[in-house]
C-alpha cells in the first residue's frame, strides 16, 4: 500500500475535520470555491463573494456582472448574528442551458440567471444551506441540500417538482449527476444513492464507510465515486452492485474525478493523484503524482497534459500515460475551485480574488483578472 503521506498526525486530522464542520456550517472558515464554465463565446465564472460574471474568455473583460437582490442576500444560517457565508457565498459551477445561468448560493437558494443580460429569471429558496453544486437535465434541475434532500426544480417556472425534494438521512454535499433518467449523487449518511429523475423512487443505494460529498463520475454504465473512508468506488449504475473498491489512499477523496481512455485520474487529501484502471481499479502509475498538498480541485484534461492544482497554490501538468512531471508553476495562492478547460485554455478561479488562465500543453500563464466588485 502506498503511504508516503500516512505521517499526518491523528491530531491534525481531528483538527481539519472540525474545522471543515465549522466552514461548512457558516461559522468560520474560507470564502465560497466556485468554478468557472464555458458555454460558446462566453466565460462565466463565479465570485468568493457569491456572485456571477460573465467575460470574455480571450482577455477577461466583463460583460456582465449579476448579483443577489440585497433582500435574498442575508442568510438564515448567519452564526451569532453575522457567519462569513452571510452573502451567499457559492461553491458550485455556473451551468449553462438553454441560455439560462443556474447557480447555487450557501444560503440555500437556487438562481436562474439570463445568459445574454445577466438579469434575474427566477429563484427558488430550499430553505437549508447549499454546499454543493446544480446539474440540469432537460427540464428539471436537481441540487442537493445540507438538510438531506434532494430537490428537483422545474427550469421555466423555477417551482418544486411533484414527487420531490427525495429525503437522505444526512447532509448532501455532492453535486448530482443524471443520465438515462437516473440521478447520481452522494450523502454524508456514506451513502450513494441513484434515484429516478422523473419520479423521485430510489432504485438503489450504495453504502460505503464514510461520506460521500464527490460529485459521481458515470461512465458506461458504471458510477465512480470517492468517499470520506478514503476508498474509491467503482458501482454498477444500473443494480447498485461493487465492482471494485480502491483502498491505498491515505486520506479522503473531495474532487470530482476524471475519465479518460480508460483510466480514472482521481485526487485525494493525501496530496496524491491516482490513475486507476476503471476495468479492474488497479493502479496504473508505478507511483502516485505527489502535489504537495491536498487536492480539493477537480482535475482536467487539455490535449495530452492531465492539468491537476494543489491546494498548496501548484498547477501541475501531468502526462497521463506516466504520470511524469510535465511542467509546474507555482501560484502562491490557495487553489480550491475546480478547474475548467476550453481548447487549450485552462480556467482556474484562485483564493486572492482573480482568475488565472494557463496553456494546458505548455503551463504558460496567459492573463488573469480581479474578480472583485
Amino acid at each position: 500500500m502506498f503511504d508516503a503521506k500516512r505521517a499526518i498526525s491523528m491530531k491534525a486530522i481531528i483538527v481539519a475535520i472540525v474545522l471543515t464542520t465549522l466552514v461548512l456550517s457558516g461559522c468560520v472558515g474560507p470564502r465560497g470555491w466556485p468554478g468557472a464554465a464555458v458555454d460558446g463565446d462566453t466565460l462565466f465564472v463565479g465570485t468568493m463573494d457569491g456572485r456571477v460574471l460573465a467575460l470574455n474568455p480571450d482577455s477577461g473583460s466583463r460583460i456582465w456582472q449579476w448579483k443577489p437582490e440585497a433582500e435574498e442576500a442575508g442568510s438564515f444560517l448567519d452564526c451569532a448574528g453575522g457567519g462569513q457565508f452571510g452573502a451567499g457565498m457559492s461553491y458550485g459551477i455556473p451551468v449553462v442551458a438553454d441560455g439560462t445561468v443556474y447557480v447555487s448560493a450557501y444560503n440555500g437558494k437556487v438562481y436562474a440567471i439570463d445568459a445574454d443580460s445577466g438579469s434575474d429569471v427566477w429563484n427558488y429558496d430550499t430553505d437549508s444551506s447549499i454546499a454543493g453544486g446544480v446539474t440540469v437535465a432537460g427540464d428539471t434541475l436537481f441540487v442537493g441540500t445540507s438538510d438531506g434532500e434532494l430537490h428537483a426544480i422545474d427550469v421555466a417556472s423555477g417551482e418544486s417538482k411533484q414527487d420531490f425534494p427525495f429525503q437522505t438521512e444526512k447532509k448532501i454535499w455532492s453535486t448530482p449527476v443524471v443520465q438515462d433518467g437516473t440521478v447520481y449523487f452522494g450523502s454524508l449518511d456514506h451513502r450513494l444513492y441513484a434515484v429516478d429523475a422523473g419520479t423521485g423512487e430510489l432504485k438503489w443505494d450504495f453504502e460505503t464507510d464514510g461520506g460521500i460529498a464527490s460529485p459521481p463520475l458515470v461512465v458506461g454504465g458504471v458510477v465512480y465515486v470517492g468517499s470520506f473512508d478514503s476508498k474509491f468506488y467503482a458501482v454498477d449504475a444500473y443494480t447498485g452492485e461493487e465492482k471494485w473498491a480502491f483502498d491505498q489512499a491515505g486520506n479522503w477523496f473531495w474532487s470530482e474525478a476524471l475519465y479518460e481512455e480508460g483510466i480514472i485520474y482521481a485526487c485525494s487529501l493525501d496530496y496524491h493523484v491516482y490513475a486507476i484502471d476503471a476495468g479492474s481499479g488497479e493502479l496504473v502509475w508505478a507511483t502516485p503524482f505527489d502535489t504537495g498538498g491536498p487536492i480539493k480541485s477537480s482535475p482536467v484534461i487539455v490535449g495530452d497534459v492531465l492539468v491537476v492544482a494543489s491546494e498548496a497554490g501548484i498547477v501541475y501538468g501531468i502526462e497521463p500515460d506516466s504520470g511524469e512531471e510535465v511542467w509546474d508553476f507555482d501560484l502562491e495562492f490557495k487553489i480550491l475551485a475546480p478547474l475548467c478547460a476550453s481548447g487549450t485554455e485552462v480556467y482556474l478561479n484562485a483564493q486572492d480574488n482573480r482568475l488565472y488562465t494557463f496553456d494546458g500543453a505548455t503551463g504558460q500563464q496567459g492573463w488573469s483578472v480581479s474578480l472583485v466588485e
